[in-house]
């Protein structure tokens, strides 16, 4: 199983071999080569196989172009030009109002929109808040900074009593 600096060097073992590496990369691939026989086979064959081709490559000749561009401009010239007929489904993609992609997406929330206001509640009677009649007391008590309010409701036999303390350090 190949280690984890192969395969992070893997990519670039190519590279390597041909001399297009530089600086960083071209130092962390030879670090790696340098200490790893699998890697480093793979680079001599690659550069075994680059001098192979190199060797075996065979100068061409310029090909004479003369004659070839001279008959391509008559071409052209004589030639009538075919007028440009657009597909039948372009008009409908540019709409009158912006740019086919503002249209996509203004088409496609319109839609979501539509979707999502006729998408069902939940079924059933939505609860209602209840408000009963309220009986509420005023207590006195001793201190004369602090308050206590009672509420009661006869209907449902609740009793709230709440007690308000003195804000006055004590």
């Amino acid at each position: 199983m190949p280690a984890l600096g192969c395969l992070w060097n893997r990519s670039r073992l190519e590279a390597y071999a041909d001399g297009a590496l530089e600086g960083r990369a071209a130092r962390a691939v030879s670090d790696h080569v340098a200490g790893c026989p699998a890697c480093q086979a793979t680079v001599e064959h690659l550069t075994r196989l680059r001098h192979l081709v190199s060797a075996e490559t065979v100068g061409v000749d310029e090909p004479d172009w003369s004659g070839f561009w001279p008959a391509v401009r008559r071409r052209i010239a004589s030639e009538r030009p075919h007028p440009v007929t657009e597909a039948w489904w372009l008009p409908f993609w540019k709409p009158i109002w912006g740019h086919p992609r503002l249209a996509t997406v203004t088409a496609a929330l319109a839609a979501s929109l539509l979707t999502f206001s006729f998408w069902p509640g939940e079924e059933g009677e939505v609860p209602v808040a209840w408000a009963g009649p309220v009986v509420v007391q005023d207590v006195s008590t001793a201190d004369p900074d602090g308050s206590v309010m009672v509420y009661h409701t006869p209907e449902r036999d609740v009793t709230v009593i709440w007690v308000f303390a003195s804000e006055v350090g004590g």
